[in-house]
């Protein structure tokens, strides 16, 4: 699946790039990122194994292909911290996330206009840090340990937003993103008869203002 993912992120890019050049896209976001964790269950119980809320800044390059197409890649980089969570018991640790996509997006207004909604959907990669000097001895390893890696998974990012023109060359974003990715299980290494159980979820607002620019056209 993940060569899969990465090989129709590359096709898009190329595609795209291939297109007439219309009009490009260079802009700043940043917003905040919340979680739906997985699990991860024994015979004995069952903890959430999964990720910290908190903030979130990127950067994002696009292009308008057609009247109501376009394409961008994007960057973010996600704080927030690993975690193992049960009754009150946590184990934890200092982490973050990067994650690189390809997204295709659909608006519902011409080019030129002052309002411009969309639909966008992708596919990309998530790569997941742990930074921490890890304790051996924690206190959820019945279930699963933490461990101080990075490990990269496929991503499925779908979502939506809108374009607000402030100026014949900067528009206000206001978007919304999930971002979806198998639990990547080097992280959360499990332990005996354990398993783990759904991907992670990742919601992302976020708020931005980008730059817009035709090289053939503008002076």
């Amino acid at each position: 699946m993940r060569s899969n993912l990465l090989r129709c992120l590359a096709l898009a890019i190329l595609l795209s790039y291939s297109c007439p050049a219309q009009r490009w896209e260079i802009g700043g976001l940043g917003g905040f990122a919340w979680y739906q964790n997985a699990t991860i269950t024994n015979p004995t119980g069952s903890v959430e194994a999964g990720f910290t809320p908190k903030g979130a800044m990127g950067v994002v390059f696009g292009e308008n292909m057609q009247k109501y197409i376009g394409g961008e890649v994007r960057w973010m980089l996600i704080f927030g911290q690993p975690l193992l969570r049960m009754d009150g018991i946590q184990a934890n640790a200092r982490g973050y996330t990067n994650l690189v996509s390809y997204d295709l997006l659909i608006h519902t207004a011409r080019e030129k206009a002052k309002i411009r909604p969309f639909f966008a959907a992708g596919a990309g990669i998530k790569v997941y840090s742990a930074t921490d000097r890890i304790n051996l001895l924690q206190p959820l390893q019945g279930f699963a340990v933490l461990r101080r890696v990075n490990q990269t998974e496929p991503l499925i990012s779908v979502g939506g937003g809108l374009k607000y023109g402030v100026h014949r060359h900067v528009q206000l974003r206001v978007e919304f993103r999930t971002y979806m990715t198998p639990t990547p299980d080097e992280l959360f290494r499990r332990t005996l008869d354990s398993t783990i159980h759904g991907w992670v979820y990742n919601f992302v607002p976020t708020v931005g203002l980008s730059y817009l620019f035709s090289p053939e056209l503008d002076p």
